[in-house]
């Protein structure tokens, strides 16, 4: 008789079992560029193409978002991305909010490249209250990293 009344307790003070976190999925890679070229355009900047800059040898990185007349551009990188340029990439914390920059090489060793992962823009698919991360918090950091390296670019007078 114990048992039974200890067993119908835990039941009832269980409540409802733990909801799985919402599946989580990074900022479309169109959609992110549109946003950079945005922030450089407000900011003053003349957003220029895509383009290849080779970073170390025989490794290059696509430049999505250049700024004309100078010497600096964003990366909006995926995970097959920055597998391939490991190497040339400073070591970061997981959990760091720091700005990724890397030099280009031989002409363009002044040359200075925001590297972003698109792991660090994540948002869910959920509408109304059962969102955990919206895009438009996702795409807020994301314009605001690429102004906070444009304060940078401009404070340090970068080519």
């Amino acid at each position: 008789m114990l048992l039974a009344a200890g067993t119908a307790l835990l039941a009832a003070c269980g409540g409802e079992p733990p909801k799985a976190p919402n599946k989580l999925r990074p900022l479309d890679e169109r959609r992110a560029v549109q946003l950079i070229a945005n922030v450089l355009r407000d900011q003053g900047d003349r957003p220029t193409n895509a383009r290849r800059m080779e970073i170390q040898e025989g490794l290059e990185i696509e430049v999505d978002v250049g700024s004309a007349g100078h010497k600096y551009g964003v990366a909006y990188t995926n995970a097959a991305e920055r597998s391939k340029i490991a190497g040339a990439l400073p070591q970061v914390d997981a959990d760091s909010d720091a700005l990724v920059l890397i030099n280009g090489m031989g002409d363009e060793s002044d040359a200075r490249i925001l590297v972003l992962r698109d792991d660090s823009y994540l948002y869910d698919d959920h509408v109304g209250t059962e969102h955990e991360e919206t895009t438009i918090t996702a795409e807020n950091k994301l314009k605001r990293d690429v102004r906070d390296f444009l304060v940078r670019a401009r404070a340090e007078k970068w080519p």
